[in-house]
């Protein structure tokens, strides 16, 4: 565990040296909340950034508050407001899954990413909690933009590990036994898998909200890249 632990440290140190601007992003589930204390051990002042819903859980909005406080965040949170869509109906997920995270999730990341000029983000993915992060590395690059994966190799008892040696109170959901946190209604308790909860019964059961699968820059933004691959300050948009 110890060895991890490192890795990942060293792995955002390099990262905060390498990149002039990174930021972390949080949904305030069990990993992200271990990314963000391996951020702020690496840089206490690390910009966080938040991607909330209309739907998400009112014990992870009050979660969020709560360890906003108690380790004095430097927190920006984009949080779009229920509105009705072209289909008449406010409850999008209802009709559309996929389209209900474009608009909520998808869509507000790439306005943080765009807002804050960023070169890089950490996030908070891991490998062994779903089939569709199997064959992801620590460090992507799409469009330009580069995703640090700090925990990729961590194991769901790696991270509770984590919280307990490090004394960090996880979101209460958990001891309602969900093992991976969204919206409310596209998140259920006690699954077998940890991500089987996640949009269960529909196309998406275990899949991504399309925040670590499609691109996050806009398109008309297309950094020029110098020949080490990063953003040139005089030639992109970043």
């Amino acid at each position: 565990m110890n060895k991890k632990i490192i890795h990942s440290l060293k792995l955002l140190a390099d990262a905060f040296d390498r990149y002039g601007d990174i930021a972390c992003f949080s949904s305030f589930g069990k990993d992200s909340v271990v990314t963000m204390d391996l951020c702020r051990r690496i840089n206490p002042n690390v910009q966080i950034i938040s991607i909330m819903t209309p739907y998400k859980f009112t014990v992870t909005r009050q979660y969020k508050d709560y360890l906003t406080r108690k380790w004095g965040l430097n927190l920006k949170t984009y949080d779009r407001p229920l509105t009705t869509h072209s289909n008449g109906k406010k409850n999008l997920y209802e009709v559309s899954p996929e389209e209900c995270c474009n608009y909520y999730k998808v869509e507000p990341t790439r306005q943080g990413i765009k807002e804050f000029k960023l070169e890089a983000w950490v996030s908070g993915l891991r490998g062994t909690e779903g089939h569709t992060r199997k064959f992801l590395d620590e460090i992507e690059v799409r469009d330009g933009l580069v995703k640090i994966n700090p925990i990729l190799r961590w194991t769901e008892a790696d991270v509770w590990l984590y919280h307990c040696a490090n004394n960090i109170a996880p979101n209460p959901l958990y001891m309602q036994g969900y093992r991976s946190l969204g919206c409310e209604p596209c998140s259920k308790a006690y699954t077998e898998t940890e991500r089987g909860g996640r949009w269960a019964g529909t196309s998406k059961e275990g899949a991504e909200c399309g925040i670590h699968t499609k691109s996050l820059v806009d398109q008309k933004e297309m950094p020029v890249l110098d020949v080490h691959g990063k953003p040139k300050r005089d030639g992109g948009k970043f």
